[in-house]
């Protein structure tokens, strides 16, 4: 599976006023992430109809592919319905299909299985998760605004054709459901790193910016700035790289804890 493909898929479910948001190192939104190109593992916020169309893309893989197991976590099983045909079409196609989410749940349907679960680690969560035999991807995103309706949701979230990655977060769901996990503890790392490495592209940025001024001063300057002043000013910006190296393992490395069944 190629980027490229993947985002042909999304554009074909994707409505013309839907929205997705790159985010800053403090997870806030800032900027377009649809015009600028999105990549995979990397963290966006998005609407609910991108994610659903992101959701839907993941889907239509499998489809295509006619094989293999997927696997979604919603918030709630009302939320299920208007999705009631399509997951009727894709149990028809794949080998198992699971939907995990809370509520009242929905009798069995062939291949489609549901399965209830009243843990919090799922609570905010809505996953595509797909196995295949020549494809794997995953979709998952954490909801950010605790909204009342469907289409007022936001998640922070990303996507991903790793393999290993995906069997982690499969994992990670499974631990939730079985109570053996009140995280999903892969999410928490994967967006530690993803804010640590944002926070270093922006850190790196800043201090770009210093250094190139520092040079048009020390051209332009003349005895008002010394070669010295230049060295005092490289010294500092080098100073917050040291700062930030020092402390990138403990954000990427941070222990999460989960409670035992």
């Amino acid at each position: 599976m190629s980027n490229e493909v993947f985002l042909r898929h999304v554009r074909d479910y994707l409505p013309m006023d839907a929205s997705v948001w790159d985010t800053d190192d403090k997870g806030k939104p800032c900027s377009c992430a649809l015009s600028a190109g999105m990549v995979e593992n990397r963290f966006y916020r998005f609407d609910a109809e991108a994610f659903l169309a992101a959701s839907h893309a993941i889907e239509e893989l499998a489809l295509e592919e006619a094989c293999g197991f997927l696997l979604a976590t919603m918030q709630e099983f009302r939320h299920f319905e208007p999705h009631r045909e399509r997951y009727w079409q894709l149990a028809a196609t794949l080998a198992e299909v699971r939907v995990i989410a809370r509520g009242k749940r929905p009798p069995r349907h062939g291949h489609l299985k549901f399965i209830a679960t009243h843990h919090k680690a799922l609570a905010q969560f809505w996953t595509v998760l797909y196995q295949g035999r020549n494809c794997q991807a995953l979709l998952i995103g954490r909801e950010v605004n605790d909204a009342k309706t469907f289409e007022q949701k936001r998640f922070d979230g990303f996507y991903t054709f790793n393999p290993n990655l995906i069997a982690r977060v499969q994992r990670d769901i499974e631990d939730a459901v079985g109570g053996r996990s009140a995280t999903l503890r892969e999410f928490e790392r994967l967006l530690a790193i993803d804010q640590a490495a944002k926070q270093l592209t922006a850190e790196f940025s800043r201090q770009r910016r210093a250094v190139e001024g520092a040079l048009r001063k020390l051209q332009t300057a003349g005895n008002r700035y010394q070669p010295r002043h230049f060295a005092a000013d490289l010294e500092k910006s080098l100073s917050r790289l040291r700062l930030l190296n020092h402390k990138l393992p403990h954000l990427v490395g941070a222990p999460r804890s989960g409670f035992a069944a």
